[in-house]
């Protein structure tokens, strides 16, 4: 029901512009047919008049019905609609045009082990020839060789199909008010929550729409929040879906920057 409320909203001009001209040709219609009534001497011509009669009300009791039904959909139930569900629909990529990302690992690569390396280090010999059995008294040192660390994982785990957070894009700098978009859909569904965390939070996870959101989000608007009065530097952003009751399922994080 709501996207017929949405398709009315967006479309209310037009309709009202359909309506005038129906209005306008049927009454035009039946007050034609009246004048034909009332000339009308045969009885054909009255069958006639009235059957066009008939029709030009029929057409203008529907039209007058539209015309109401959309002024009564902008007055009354448009704004009791929530403020997400006004936001523009953002488009659908191509996929065929769209270039397709490298695979995000979900952890941090464990780095191997790297056997130490065991230099030989030979005593000082004697002046005279070194026989065979001091080839043996050599000292073996194992130096401790620090590990290279591996490279740091892009923090985007728990990523799906049915939770992910596709605006904005991972890595993106973004300034101002942003809208969120996505997909949060569970089994056993309960609510999703959106969450930051940076420089403005110290270290702690914030909410971004203040509530949990208890309707899913399939490839759709997830929420909007206006950050132009945080500090610049990048955030993690936190996409949880949570069951029915309450315990989280599903963790989507993604990495932005914001520059204000």
């Amino acid at each position: 029901m709501e996207q017929i409320y949405l398709f009315t909203l967006r479309n209310d001009v037009w309709i009202y512009i359909a309506c005038a001209f129906g209005l306008f040709w049927y009454g035009s219609e039946f007050l034609r047919a009246q004048r034909r009534l009332r000339r009308a001497v045969f009885g054909l011509e009255r069958e006639t008049g009235s059957r066009i009669r008939n029709n030009a009300l029929l057409f203008i009791t529907i039209f007058t019905a539209v015309a109401g039904f959309v002024f009564y959909v902008n007055t009354r139930i448009i704004p009791t609609l929530p403020a997400e569900l006004l936001q523009p629909a953002t488009a659908t990529p191509d996929i065929f045009k769209t270039p397709l990302a490298s695979p995000t690992p979900l952890s941090s690569p464990v780095p191997s082990s790297t056997p130490p390396l065991i230099p030989t280090i030979t005593l000082a010999a004697q002046p005279d020839a070194i026989d065979s059995n001091q080839l043996t008294d050599e000292i073996i040192e194992t130096p401790t060789i620090e590990p290279t660390a591996g490279p740091t994982a892009t923090p985007a785990i728990a990523c799906t199909l049915n939770l992910n957070i596709s605006n904005p894009r991972e890595g993106t700098t973004i300034s101002g008010a942003i809208t969120f978009s996505g997909t949060a859909v569970d089994d056993n569904f309960g609510g999703y929550r959106l969450e930051a965390n940076g420089p403005q939070t110290g270290g702690q996870w914030a909410s971004l729409l203040g509530r949990t959101i208890d309707q899913p989000v399939d490839d759709g608007i997830l929420g909007s929040a206006n950050l132009s009065q945080w500090e610049s530097g990048p955030y993690l952003i936190r996409l949880v879906v949570v069951n029915q009751g309450g315990a989280d399922v599903g963790i989507c994080v993604t990495q932005i920057t914001l520059n204000n």
